[in-house]
């Protein structure tokens, strides 16, 4: 019970401080597109996150030994492959909007649509998640985090 209690603990820790490199991370990205260009600021932002992943990955795998690479190619659906694609689209559009409208809106629309789209694949069980309904609880909390969007947005 305890060793689950602290995994727990482990992963809300990590959860909340992906939470600080994200809010951070745009108004940086941001700052940076100012100087230079958005999709400078973009590619530099992939270049640079790429080596602490590269070493995490190294060290995770044994150097990429512990996968089996043939298996994890033919079982894995082609759409799993490309989830950077998105981080990359996503970390553009953030550089290049994050200092026209502020951290405040721009990360609490990005919240508030992830919260949307995680729901909405959750319900259907989509790209390899357990289904899980949206009840009426669920509900009520996106349309709180709705209100609360257009509270920040407005005032």
């Amino acid at each position: 019970m305890a060793n689950a209690l602290a995994n727990v603990a482990l992963g809300v820790i990590l959860l909340i401080i992906g939470g600080v490199c994200t809010g951070v991370q745009g108004p940086m990205n941001g700052r940076l597109a100012i100087s230079t260009s958005g999709s400078f600021s973009a590619f530099l932002s992939f270049a640079l996150g790429f080596w602490p992943l590269l070493i995490y990955f190294l060290a995770d795998t044994k150097g990429g030994k512990s996968v089996d690479w043939p298996v994890a190619i033919k079982h894995t659906p082609a759409y799993a492959w490309l989830g950077g694609v998105f981080g990359g689209i996503f970390v553009l559009i953030l550089t290049l909007v994050i200092h026209r409208r502020g951290a405040s809106i721009t990360n609490g629309i990005i919240v508030v649509t992830q919260l949307i789209i995680s729901v909405v694949i959750d319900q259907a069980g989509a790209l390899g998640n357990e289904q899980r309904d949206c009840t009426g609880l669920r509900g009520g909390g996106l349309a709180c985090m709705i209100v609360g969007i257009a509270l920040v947005t407005l005032f």
